[in-house]
């Protein structure tokens, strides 16, 4: 599974299959927190099968969702690198399988391979860049966020996308009402369709023009 992971795809064999050996599987049922916001950074994860959410739960119990990790995904390891407190909430949003990789396991591997700081360094740049973007959006229009969250994840889970619409609304930062409504409003336009937990885009080329305008 190491191979098909962006972070470790350069390590040898042998590196991967000794980083295999100390770290561990954990499960977890839809709900359960993985880690929580605060908690000390002791290991990198990565998503075996299911689906991680990372949140932040705001004052009044508002939460908003900064992350959405799929299989073959790593997660958290800029607290890793710096030893830093996770600055956010790690919720299985589905029966989940993670894998853990103790942070003595994952430094070692930093200190003695080049290349392999090169590739954690260039992963952890583009995920800070994403999350400058995404708080760039904050003040953009509801419908322009949302289609920035569908293309986003579209390019995790394809033309649909397996996300209730209380999960679209976390995730662009908006409530569910407004979410509903200006979810209903695309599908009336027939850029969208809906089911019960998903939704898929059916003209990518108009969802971009709402995304970019």
């Amino acid at each position: 599974m190491l191979e098909g992971v962006e972070i470790f795809k350069r390590l040898t064999p042998a590196e991967r299959t000794r980083l295999a050996a100390m770290s561990r599987e954990q499960r977890f049922a839809k709900g359960q927190t993985v880690f929580r916001a605060g908690d000390p950074a002791d290991a990198v994860w990565v998503v075996r099968t299911g689906r991680v959410h990372l949140m932040k739960f705001l004052e009044g119990g508002q939460a908003a969702t900064t992350c959405v990790m799929t299989p073959r995904e790593s997660f958290c390891c800029l607290p890793a690198l710096d030893r830093q407190p996770y600055p956010v909430n790690a919720i299985a949003a589905t029966d989940t399988v993670v894998l853990r990789i103790p942070i003595a396991a994952f430094h070692d591997l930093l200190q003695r391979n080049p290349t392999f700081l090169e590739d954690a360094l260039g992963v952890f740049c583009e995920r800070l860049r994403q999350v400058e973007h995404k708080s760039c959006m904050l003040y953009d229009p509801v419908e322009r966020r949302l289609a920035q969250a569908l293309l986003t994840l579209s390019g995790k889970f394809g033309t649909t996308i397996p996300l209730t619409k209380h999960e679209l609304a976390e995730l662009a930062g908006t409530t569910v009402e407004t979410a509903i409504r200006v979810l209903s409003d695309l599908k009336k336009r027939k850029i969208l369709s809906s089911s019960r937990g998903s939704t898929t885009i059916l003209q990518p080329a108009a969802l971009e023009q709402l995304a970019e305008a």
